[in-house]
């Protein structure tokens, strides 16, 4: 998609589509239909549903233009998500960009199980902890399906509370979650909780390099590493449950395809009882921590 001059081809939707499946198909971009598809109801502010009714439609020059610029960034591999500036996690659209992590399809299952477990206490109000709040995806969303929730959440960046701030009152949960600017590795709340959940960096620094290049390159790193051994954050959760959790409050933690064992094992020896939970891939991504 070369810039044109006044009196060259005028570009249709259709046309646009064409030519980005078989452009993303050429530089080895994931799902190249969905992404040029994605890109132009971005610029063209429209659904894919309304998309597939406009075919026909011209683009615009300044509409060309910005079209031009995400597809650039795209095949240089920064995140689909963060050009478009939005992601969606459990059914919800988040704010998203460099400040916090792209929210996972894995840590869906840690939402569902917190949903799960606020919903056997229906007729109680929960006080929730969410550590390393990130976008604020994993509060916010079991927001909206347990209504007896509250919700503290902490992060060591202003920035990534900033973006989780404004993604809290788009769905209309200002009242309902609060955010704090806390260091967990130093500090914590000074109350109890009946649930927490932490999806922490839990990657060690020497294996940064074989991540992908959309994630090394583009995201958080100190939203994807601890700078130890990826279990640094377990250990402190650990050592200060006894003080955070409510008698019958539950710790739900996302851990990495290698690390259930090493975190049941902390948690077990400092007096808890503990269950993993897998994703579609079969793979131990929760655990969920209570008191014996």
């Amino acid at each position: 998609m070369r810039k044109a001059s006044t009196s060259e081809h005028i570009w249709t939707v259709l046309e646009i589509i064409r030519w980005g499946v078989e452009y993303f198909k050429a530089k080895d971009i994931d799902s190249p239909r969905l992404t040029i598809e994605l890109m132009l109801c971005s610029v063209l502010g429209v659904s894919r549903i309304s998309l597939y009714t406009q075919f026909d439609r011209p683009l615009l020059r300044d509409e060309l233009d910005q079209l031009r610029s995400f597809v650039e960034r795209r095949v240089k591999r920064e995140p689909l998500q963060y050009i478009l500036g939005e992601a969606f996690f459990f059914g919800l659209k988040f704010s998203v960009d460099r400040r916090v992590l792209i929210p996972r399809p894995e840590t869906e299952i840690l939402v569902d199980r917190a949903i799960r477990w606020c919903k056997t206490y229906e007729s109680t109000e929960l006080k929730c902890l969410d550590v390393g709040t990130g976008s604020g995806c994993i509060p916010i969303a079991v927001a909206h399906h347990a209504l007896n929730t509250q919700w503290l959440c902490i992060d060591d960046d202003q920035a990534s509370l900033d973006l989780a701030a404004v993604n809290a009152e788009s769905h209309g949960f200002s009242s309902r979650i609060q955010f704090r600017l806390m260091n967990f590795r130093e500090e914590i709340p000074g109350n109890k909780f009946g649930l927490i959940t932490m999806n922490p960096p839990y990657i060690a620094p020497t294996e940064i390099t074989n991540l992908e290049d959309e994630v090394k390159m583009y995201e958080p790193l100190r939203a994807l590493t601890d700078d130890s051994d990826g279990l640094h954050f377990y250990r402190r959760m650990a050592d200060v449950a006894n003080d955070l959790l409510s008698k019958n409050g539950m710790i739900l933690v996302e851990v990495g395809y290698n690390q259930s064992s090493s975190v049941v094992e902390l948690f077990e020896d400092s007096g808890f009882s503990t269950s993993v939970v897998a994703d579609l891939s079969g793979l131990q991504r929760v655990v969920c921590i209570e008191r014996r």
